[in-house]
């Protein structure tokens, strides 16, 4: 079903998106840069920390919203909707399928952003000093970390047949993500709120936002263990949404 599901993907906007949001966050990030050379002197780390400042914040989630709207829009077209659901003997097939194919993108999304900011930091702004190993770990502990989102963009895009329905209530999520990371009273949601979690993860060692960790055990390890929780109990529901409307 996983195959089935990417080839669906192949021909359509998902790998634009993946791979227009972090060059457009990577290009913001060195114009910045250049432009701020008394202020942005930190070399690597304010490279770094202005590329995944929006990127984390909007970019990230927001691309994740697109990708999971764009993999269900053909399941609400036409009768393919009704098709799916016949040929589909276990749902927890279908929900771990469409989470998996929409990570593929996602993945992708990550690796063009590590790679284009270590590639302009290099090749463009000449910046000195070794490769940042913390961002690159932390864009790659990022794809882990969206699964949340993933698994709750795909319910909604599951139930939603609009396709900018997700999207803006995935938009709703990153302004509320913001005082969840910057608010000590509200900092517990940080847990709870998929985009949040998203940008402590993407701003890990960075200084971009304040008190978003580091990447020593005990933040990865609650990163990890919040992600893999809140994606199970997601794709639970999805679970359960899918076969009541399979009764319909």
């Amino acid at each position: 079903m996983f195959r089935a599901e990417l080839v669906k993907l192949k021909r359509s906007t998902t790998w634009l998106i993946a791979l227009v949001l972090p060059f457009l966050a990577v290009t913001t990030a060195a114009i910045n840069v250049a432009n701020n050379p008394d202020t942005l002197d930190s070399g690597w780390e304010s490279f770094t920390s202005q590329a995944v400042l929006f990127y984390g914040l909007l970019f990230f989630s927001m691309g994740i919203g697109l990708i999971a709207a764009t993999a269900w829009r053909v399941e609400h077209r036409g009768t393919n909707w009704n098709l799916l659901l016949t040929t589909t003997t276990r749902p927890i097939a279908l929900v771990l399928a469409k989470i998996a194919v929409i990570a593929v993108p996602v993945a992708f999304m990550q690796v063009v952003l590590v790679i284009a900011t270590l590639f302009t930091g290099t090749f463009v702004l000449n910046v000195d000093g070794a490769i940042p190993w913390k961002f690159t770990l932390a864009g790659l502990l990022a794809i882990v970390a969206a699964l949340p989102l993933i698994a709750a963009q795909s319910l909604l895009s599951m139930l939603l047949k609009s396709f900018g329905a997700p999207i803006a209530i995935c938009l709703v999520g990153c302004v509320a993500a913001v005082p969840a990371i910057t608010s000590p009273t509200l900092r517990p949601l940080r847990y709870l709120v998929p985009q949040a979690l998203n940008t402590r993860t993407l701003n890990l060692g960075s200084v971009a936002v304040a008190d978003s960790g580091d990447l020593i055990p005990a933040d990865v390890i609650s990163i990890l263990a919040t992600a893999l929780v809140m994606t199970a109990i997601v794709a639970g529901v999805s679970v359960v949404a899918l076969r009541k409307i399979k009764l319909r």
